[in-house]
């Protein structure tokens, strides 16, 4: 039952994110004013504790903050928590990173956990459907 959970809320995570694929990316001072901002999301990005890099990663993404690309990929490449290797993953699809999403491929094919080698390759899979300049399926 705990695992349906999960899965459902990654699909229905998925399934919102998916929703705002149209929209535009922001600049951070499309958000806000403040001009410790960016530094602020980056530094929660990379942040020890888990709720706090787990939102900051979030926010990065619903709000499409493109500045923080290149913190999201340093992210994903040291991240050790199978789930948030997803959610960068989501997030990177999000801001339509060509980086980033080379970045996920990567991850599709080696990552050592079978979850997210399976979410990342539908996430990239995604990606060359709806956004690349191919309709090519990357094969397991």
């Amino acid at each position: 039952m705990k695992a349906y959970k999960r899965f459902l809320t990654v699909v229905l995570f998925a399934a919102v994110l998916n929703g705002s694929v149209y929209s535009q990316s922001n600049s951070i001072k499309d958000i806000t004013a403040h001009k410790y901002a960016l530094e602020n999301l980056i530094d929660g990005i990379h942040s020890e504790n888990d709720g706090v890099r787990r939102n900051s990663i979030y926010f990065a993404g619903y709000y499409k903050i493109v500045e923080t690309e290149d913190a999201l990929i340093d992210q994903l490449k040291k991240e050790k928590d199978p789930s948030t290797r997803i959610l960068i993953a989501l997030v990177l699809y999000e801001l339509g990173s060509e980086e980033g999403l080379l970045e996920v491929k990567n991850l599709s094919e080696n990552d050592k956990d079978a979850k997210v080698r399976r979410m990342t390759f539908q996430i990239y899979n995604e990606y060359l459907v709806n956004d690349g300049v191919n309709t090519v399926y990357v094969t397991e």
